[in-house]
């Protein structure tokens, strides 16, 4: 449902943007498409999965037609609730007038790495650039983590044509769905946020690295780090295979062993 909702509000601007006709309507059936796509593409993998464990996937629920109705009902309210939000507002009322969107699969380049750090929304209010994502599902206290992440778009934008070079001009956003409301987050960058955000980043894909190692050519999963809790794993496309899927609790004292046991061979 998250991929649906933030891809009609996408397609809702898109729209507006290029002075096509918009049907209302149409936005449940719009959802709804969307929604079975996603589906669709899901049962193939579910299938692979089953072939592989020789049973069948605890996911399989997750694809039922009879959950999309409500999916669709609690997407075209959370629609309508942003389409009401500041930013969007201003630009259906013409308050902004130089903005521009962008796709998540943009790639930039970080040295050797490629990353996807584009935001959602661009405008301009003066000399201010504002970079804006959409969350259709954050948390209620994100942390320094999520928001050195909202920072990482300031990477992007230093690549682009025609988006200043100053770092300070460039205001980051969040607009994130959070206890049944929009709630809208943002920081003016600052030096220090860009240059901590470009460390989070080399921090990641060195971890990302290590962990690669770690799982070996035979890519073992009982070498990954595991969820902090049981509800995580409710919806994680990889909780057949994970060695916490069944038994998080027993899967990290598994682990654990291991790896004390991995130590005590490097020591002799």
């Amino acid at each position: 449902m998250q991929r649906a909702l933030r891809g009609v509000i996408v397609e809702r601007l898109t729209a507006y943007y290029e002075n096509r006709e918009w049907i209302e309507e149409d936005l449940a059936g719009k959802i709804r498409n969307r929604m079975l796509g996603a589906m669709f593409r899901q049962k193939s993998v579910i299938e692979v999965i089953e072939t592989r464990i020789g049973k069948q996937s605890d996911l399989r629920s997750q694809i039922e037609i009879k959950r999309i109705d409500r999916l669709v009902e609690i997407a075209c309210y959370r629609f309508h609730a942003v389409m009401r939000t500041k930013p969007i507002q201003d630009i259906f009322r013409g308050k902004t007038t130089r903005w521009y969107l962008f796709s998540r699969l943009e790639k930039t380049k970080l040295r050797k790495y490629q990353l996807h750090i584009s935001p959602d929304l661009v405008w301009f209010t003066g000399s201010t650039c504002h970079l804006l994502r959409f969350t259709v599902q954050g948390v209620s206290n994100p942390g320094d983590d999520r928001r050195l992440e909202n920072m990482a778009m300031v990477e992007w934008a230093k690549n682009q044509n025609g988006l200043p070079a100053n770092l300070e001009r460039y205001v980051v956003e969040n607009l994130y769905w959070n206890k049944g409301v929009w709630n809208y987050w943002k920081e003016r960058c600052t030096q220090r946020d860009y240059e901590d955000s470009i460390k989070m980043i080399y921090s990641d894909m060195n971890a990302m690295i290590d962990l690669h190692y770690r799982l070996g050519l035979s890519c073992d999963l009982s070498q990954i780090p595991l969820a902090k809790s049981k509800s995580t794993c409710r919806n994680c496309g990889h909780r057949d295979t994970c060695p916490g899927g069944e038994d998080l609790h027993r899967a990290k004292l598994e682990q654990s062993a291991l790896e004390m046991a991995k130590s005590s061979m490097k020591r002799i």
